[in-house]
């Protein structure tokens, strides 16, 4: 029996620690990998070098950010709750994607040779498109040579939709 119990404790420490390997990348879902930067850190002992992962989870809609020492122990967790990360360019492209796919859009694009620009992070109140649960990109349609604005569209990274097909600011207090 105790045989039985090392090889429990082995597999579920392997499972555990999956996804702060190499499976998570800038393009794996439901786990995504936002940006990694390397930074020191001053402690009584010197200077510590690790590695920084910050992660968006899309079944949970949040995100978190991890630290590593440089062999790949985790050192911390902790949940990003007050300011999310800026968007990746995965993510932008995943957004862009999206509205080049929409049938309308798609007729769009075709017929003014438009271009797709922006990925601004957008959040909303609790109870809206763009709010609590979501992860909403702003993305512009521009005309060919930039000049022109045709449409702004909300993309909504979690549920891989267009919650706002036409996106003013104006109409959407509280949104930042």
């Amino acid at each position: 029996m105790p045989r039985i119990l090392a090889v429990f404790w082995l597999l579920l420490g392997a499972v555990a620690a999956a996804p702060d390997q190499a499976a998570v990348t800038s393009s794996t879902r439901p786990v995504r990998l936002i940006r990694t930067w390397y930074d020191s850190v001053k402690t009584p002992t010197g200077d510590q070098q690790r590695r920084v992962d910050v992660f968006y989870d899309y079944d949970q809609a949040t995100a978190f950010e991890r630290t590593y020492s440089l062999d790949g122990q985790l050192i911390s967790s902790r949940p990003l709750e007050s300011n999310p990360p800026a968007p990746s360019p995965a993510e932008i492209q995943e957004a862009f994607d999206i509205v080049r796919a929409d049938p309308e859009f798609a007729r769009v694009l075709q017929r003014f040779s438009a271009d797709l620009e922006g990925g601004f992070l957008i959040e909303e109140l609790p109870g809206t498109p763009c709010g609590t649960g979501a992860r909403c990109l702003l993305i512009q349609i521009l005309s060919p040579d930039h000049s022109g604005l045709i449409r702004v569209v909300a993309v909504d990274l979690v549920k891989r939709q267009i919650p706002y097909r036409t996106f003013v600011p104006s109409e959407h207090p509280g949104a930042k």
